[in-house]
């Protein structure tokens, strides 16, 4: 084990431990039918989300603190989210968005059959359905408030970041600034960051294709919202679930490169924050820079056909 330069809040760690005793399999179960019911509202984008006001409720009937006690407690139902097939090592997070006061629920995810450098880490999972949502994060709860360095960077990248603040149940309570003291940052190369409020790429348009008008909408959609202010080269991956759900998925770059998310990691998210599999995909349609400095066609392709390979692909050209 690493050595440890922080102190815990001894009695944080104890208020826990009671209440994950006394409350937590009341709390778990009412979060568990929360998430359960908002994974199916795929238009609003809720999966893996705890509302606000359901939030503000669980914490004024078991007597908590604080929201950042419920994120918690909430830890082991965002565990249920992760899909660790290859480690079998199980990693939740919560995070609370800046904007609405609403949490992010996810986890770990690994796909057997590809390298593991396609492999979501269960920050990089919460940080990431934020940008889908159109939101950042204000504070993240995990099982120890220390992100290994591949987070850390990917993490970096989101201009919010830089008043993360980090909570673990040993009673940790640490900002960005302790953990990543001197980072590698987006101004060393002259940019600003992800700042979800806006889109990198708001003029983006598909080139020539045959895509229903409704398919390249949401396609353009999700493309201008991807971060890609390094390569200049967006990616956006919508997928049909073929029960009437689409779920999209865009770029997000990394100031280091890699750490990179690329748009069919962004997709899965997605796809696991609303209860679905990859067996579930029936087609998907990438958006990328064909021929550009960085073109998702080849990782895009191994990876579903790794993943779902009964989908049918469809690529497609910015203009």
């Amino acid at each position: 084990m690493s050595a440890n330069p922080f102190a815990a809040d001894a009695s944080i760690a104890a208020r826990h431990a009671e209440l994950s005793a006394a409350a937590g399999p009341d709390i778990a179960a009412r979060l568990v039918d929360l998430v359960q019911a908002n994974r199916s509202r795929t238009t609003a984008n809720l999966g893996g989300v705890i509302l606000a006001a359901d939030a503000a409720g669980l914490v004024a009937a078991h007597g908590l603190e604080s929201i950042e006690m419920l994120m918690l407690l909430a830890l082991p139902v965002a565990r249920q989210i992760a899909q660790p097939p290859i480690s079998q090592f199980f990693v939740g997070a919560v995070g609370l968005e800046r904007e609405t006061g609403n949490l992010i629920l996810g986890g770990n995810v690994e796909f057997p059959g590809t390298h593991l450098g396609f492999t979501i880490h269960g920050e990089g999972f919460v940080f990431t359905r934020a940008a889908s949502r159109g939101t950042s994060i204000a504070a993240i709860a995990i099982g120890e408030a220390h992100p290994c360095a591949h987070c850390r960077q990917y993490l970096s990248e989101f201009a919010a970041t830089r008043d993360l603040v980090l909570i673990d149940p040993l009673g940790h309570r640490l900002g960005m600034a302790q953990l990543y003291p001197w980072p590698f940052d987006p101004e060393y190369l002259g940019e600003q960051g992800f700042v979800t409020a806006r889109g990198s790429h708001p003029d983006l348009e598909l080139g020539s294709s045959d895509l229903p008008p409704d398919i390249a909408t949401r396609l353009r959609a999700a493309g201008r919202r991807a971060h890609a202010p390094y390569s200049r080269c967006p990616g956006a991956v919508l997928l049909d679930l073929g029960d009437g759900a689409t779920l999209s998925g865009a770029a997000v770059e990394s100031v280091a490169f890699n750490p990179t998310m690329g748009p069919l990691q962004a997709a899965l998210i997605d796809l696991a924050a609303h209860g679905y599999r990859p067996g579930d995909i029936r087609s998907a349609v990438l958006g990328t820079s064909l021929g550009g400095a960085v073109d998702y066609s080849a990782s895009t392709t191994e990876l579903l056909g790794s993943l779902a390979p009964q989908a049918a692909l469809t690529i497609v050209g910015w203009a």
